[in-house]
């Protein structure tokens, strides 16, 4: 399957505008699943138009597999339709005068196949993305969920080499858009096409990606597995946008981060220390490098326990989690030790960057243990 290098991409809708994409250069391995992850307005739809071949560069290069497709010194311009890309829409974009099968079949017709085997093709497409005895039926008769197995399997049909999706389970309820991403993950891994995903939800992004690009305001702040996004984020951005409750940090002049920092052997000058809610454990003994705290909630998020607390100092609250369907043996208002593990530290500078961190995990170290109470 295609690769896709992206190299220094710009793009700006003004000479004197600020640009919507700043100088982003990473490469898409061949076969992977890489989502382009951030908030609105950050530049990730952007970037996925630019590679369809729907928005012009304003600097860079776009190559895939060693064909360029877009360069501004080369003066090269491929047209969307002869980038063998599929691209599906967030509002799915589907005819609504046609049926289900009919808007399936038509890449097909427009390739030109034959049709004994656009009839074949539709009804593996229908299979594929479990759709049967819906082929009759016109969009507007479909559910959300529906519509958007009918624009993945129109896609699908032309068998693309690259698959980009624009937020496409953002119109979805919670129900359906769990359903569509184990369905997205089975599809990537029945045809093995390289997938550029866009998505402002982190917990999609982990979940789904072998790759993740985190970007801000234009900017690309990390690339890199999904894995290692979370264990060593690259700066505080990442650090804070990544992980569900975010990230605590702490002045590191705290007293708080100071124990937490010294027992887990960081020494490094800092701005503030990072220190991830799942990381933290609580006792009724002191030892090495706990703090004393009071519990100020205990809170239920179905299946975990959110717990603040307070500190003596000016560290301010701190938050970790439980997961445990069973409630806590702490109560509200109680005095607690806290400790924290080392690799759910982080120190980041006065410029936001990463600077140092606890022990990393093993790959197969189970996040979910690392916060038991």
């Amino acid at each position: 399957m295609p690769k896709i290098t992206l190299s220094h991409l710009t793009k700006r809708y003004s000479p004197k505008a600020a640009a919507a994409v700043d100088n982003i250069t990473f490469t898409v391995e061949d076969g992977s699943f890489t989502c382009i992850l951030g908030p609105s307005g950050c530049g990730k739809s952007t970037i996925l138009r630019m590679i369809a071949g729907l928005e012009t560069l304003s600097e860079g290069e776009i190559d895939v597999d060693g064909r360029v497709l877009d360069s501004v010194t080369k003066g090269i311009f491929v047209p969307p339709e002869k980038r063998g890309i599929g691209l599906v829409f967030q509002s799915y974009a589907l005819w609504p005068h046609m049926t289900v099968a009919q808007n399936i079949e038509f890449g097909l017709k427009i390739q030109k196949m034959p049709a004994a085997q656009r009839k074949a093709r539709v009804a593996q497409m229908v299979a594929t993305l479990r759709i049967e005895g819906l082929e009759d039926r016109y969009p507007a008769q479909l559910s959300g969920g529906q519509q958007q197995r009918v624009a993945l399997a129109r896609t699908l049909a032309v068998t693309p080499g690259i698959l980009l999706l624009d937020e496409p389970l953002s119109n979805l309820d919670a129900a359906l858009r769990l359903t569509m991403r184990a369905e997205l993950s089975r599809l990537h891994r029945e045809f093995g096409t390289t997938i550029v995903f866009v998505t402002h939800d982190q917990w999609e992004a982990m979940t789904l990606a072998t790759h993740i690009a985190v970007m801000s305001k234009g900017a690309l702040q990390q690339y890199a597995p999904a894995s290692q996004i979370y264990e060593a984020p690259a700066n505080r951005f990442v650090a804070d946008f990544i992980g569900n409750p975010p990230i605590n940090m702490l002045p590191a002049a705290s007293h708080v981060a100071r124990s937490f920092a010294r027992a887990a052997g960081l020494d490094a000058p800092a701005h503030e220390l990072g220190l991830r809610p799942e990381g933290i454990t609580l006792g009724l003994s002191e030892s090495a490098g706990a703090v004393t705290a009071i519990i100020e909630s205990i809170l239920p998020t179905g299946g975990s326990w959110l717990v603040e607390l307070t500190c003596a100092d000016d560290a301010g609250p701190i938050r970790l989690v439980q997961s445990t369907q069973t409630p806590p043996r702490w109560r509200v208002g109680q005095a607690v030790y806290v400790s924290a593990l080392a690799e759910a530290m982080h120190l980041f500078s006065d410029t936001g960057a990463r600077i140092a961190s606890g022990v990393s995990r093993s790959p197969d170290h189970s996040r979910s243990s690392a916060g038991v109470i």
